[in-house]
């Protein structure tokens, strides 16, 4: 019984390593494609569209909401505009500028501009 058990072992063994080893080639089938004119100019306006502006702004910090890896700042200018900022570590050209703020607290902000629903945004690349 026990040789049994030990050549039933033995075979699965090289049945799981001639399994592994079999060389698969399969044909791919070739694709091709053709660019028409329409294409590009489509392709061109979407890239216009996602084409980011960087802004610089100061002002007082009035809300503050907690993320993973930072924090979401609602900051009022001078001016009476809202601006939701995105300050994390992993957004910060430098690192070592991140900082914790307070309610009330005015800060100095710049990095890329971006309107959502009429909602001001800044992902924050230098925080002063």
């Amino acid at each position: 019984m026990k040789s049994h058990i030990q050549n039933l072992a033995m075979m699965s063994a090289v049945i799981a390593f001639a399994s592994c080893n079999s060389a698969k080639t399969e044909a791919k089938p070739e694709i091709k494609t053709e660019t028409k004119a329409a294409e590009v100019d489509t392709a061109a306006a979407v890239s216009e569209d996602l084409k980011t502006e960087t802004k610089s702004v100061e002002g007082k910090v009035t809300e503050i909401l907690n993320g993973k890896d930072g924090y979401t700042a609602t900051i009022e200018t001078a001016d009476k505009e809202i601006y939701l900022v995105t300050i994390s570590h992993s957004n910060l050209k430098d690192h070592t500028q991140f900082r914790s703020v307070k309610i009330g607290e005015t800060i100095k902000v710049k990095g890329d501009y971006w309107k959502m629903e009429n909602t001001n945004n800044i992902t924050v690349r230098e925080l002063q």
